[in-house]
């Protein structure tokens, strides 16, 4: 008959393994080789060597969470072809065991959240391609992610970094397949556009109580098969002129506890939510300001409720003349930071903020900004822009 340690009851001809809460601290000998379910939660298992658990190339699932290892040696998991999920949850890494990883070709979940990781550097998880959740939640010591954190992982779904103490998100562009994206309780005062580039599949995005104050235009833009967005809890006062607009799928929409403005700048959102979710306007946001309308329903609100003004252009493209190979930009400024920018090009193209040429960007501010010059781009170039009450 399958051994079972005299520390761990066993089942299910000993392919289910339980040893928590026994004070371990090593991970027991004469483990069954049939074993596909292994839980070493709850020990004082500090360290996890080479060579542990080689030979159980049965195991699918291995729980080593809430314990205190603070080191994996390389070759920890060698010998688990099979392994599907690996927990190390809450204990006292404090860097990715990234070369421990090697040879788990199987792996879909990998758990490390709080843990006193430090910093995630590039490739950290390389080796395991075939992950499809990562949960990277409560790494509150974590000061650093590399440009280069995430490459490999094509076949990643699920990511959490929430609570991490980010003031930036970091490079996904390598994740195509994410699905889902957790950036709750950070530090992410401003969202720029770019911010998400490469996420062409994300479904939902939560930024709750993530200290978000403001979302430059066109900060959502690749996000095109977005269905989910959670912006509660959050310092936001105002969204850009039709933010939502390039997204499609977009249904469902947190922005409760927010302390929304509402004044004109405000009513696109008005409309789009009346529009996207009729059956539930209440759903999302109140007013905070002004005094008169604090507490109402954003998506309850009318233009009746305000005085209106198409968007006035303070500051005018000027003509240039430039030479060849140098930088250049064209003003347009607005009056509120809330207004769409367009530009219409001489070839007929329209660029909005956020939409990147070779050489040619819409900057935040509504300029276009050339950085090299050629007498391809000379022509008329036409400003527009928009608020709820109408085009200049």
């Amino acid at each position: 008959a399958p051994t079972c340690p005299a520390a761990c009851s066993c089942s299910n001809q000993a392919s289910r393994v339980v040893c928590t809460r026994r004070e371990l601290l090593e991970v027991p000998a004469s483990i069954s080789v049939n074993t596909r379910y292994l839980n070493l939660q709850e020990n004082h298992i500090q360290v996890i060597r080479t060579d542990t658990f080689k030979h159980l190339r049965h195991l699918e699932i291995l729980q080593l969470s809430k314990n205190l290892v603070r080191k994996v040696e390389v070759g920890a998991f060698n010998g688990l072809p099979n392994l599907n999920t690996l927990e190390l949850f809450d204990n006292r890494l404090t860097t990715v065991p990234t070369q421990a990883f090697e040879y788990l070709s199987k792996l879909r979940e990998l758990w490390l959240r709080n843990n006193p990781i430090e910093s995630i550097p590039s490739y950290a998880f390389n080796r395991v391609p075939s992950l499809r959740r990562l949960d990277l939640g409560e790494l509150k010591r974590l000061e650093y992610i590399s440009e280069a954190a995430f490459e490999g992982l094509v076949n990643l779904r699920y990511l959490n970094l929430g609570m991490c103490n980010l003031k930036d998100i970091p490079n996904l562009t390598a994740l195509v397949r994410l699905e889902e994206l957790e950036l709750s309780g950070n530090r992410l005062d401003l969202i720029r556009p770019g911010s998400f580039q490469g996420l062409g599949s994300l479904r939902k995005l939560w930024l709750m109580h993530a200290h978000v104050g403001a979302i430059e235009r066109n900060a959502f833009d690749d996000l095109k098969a977005l269905e989910e967005l959670n912006l509660a809890h959050n310092n936001l006062a105002s969204l850009p002129h039709d933010l939502f607009t390039p997204l499609p799928r977009l249904e469902r929409v947190h922005l409760n506890h927010n302390p929304w403005r509402c004044d004109c700048d405000v009513l696109w959102l008005s409309w789009w939510l009346k529009e996207t979710v009729p059956s539930n306007t209440t759903c999302c946001a109140r007013c905070h300001a002004p005094p008169p309308l604090r507490g109402r329903y954003i998506g309850e609100l009318e233009q009746s409720h305000f005085t209106c003004y198409a968007p006035v252009i303070v500051e005018p493209p000027a003509d240039l003349n430039v030479t060849e190979g140098m930088a250049a930009e064209l003003k347009c400024r607005t009056g509120t930071a809330m207004t769409s920018v367009n530009w219409l090009t001489p070839n007929g193209t329209l660029m909005t903020h956020g939409s990147y040429r070779v050489r040619i960007s819409v900057l935040h501010d509504g300029t276009l900004n050339f950085t090299n010059v050629t007498v391809q781009d000379t022509g008329q170039y036409t400003c527009m822009v928009t608020n709820a009450a109408g085009n200049t």
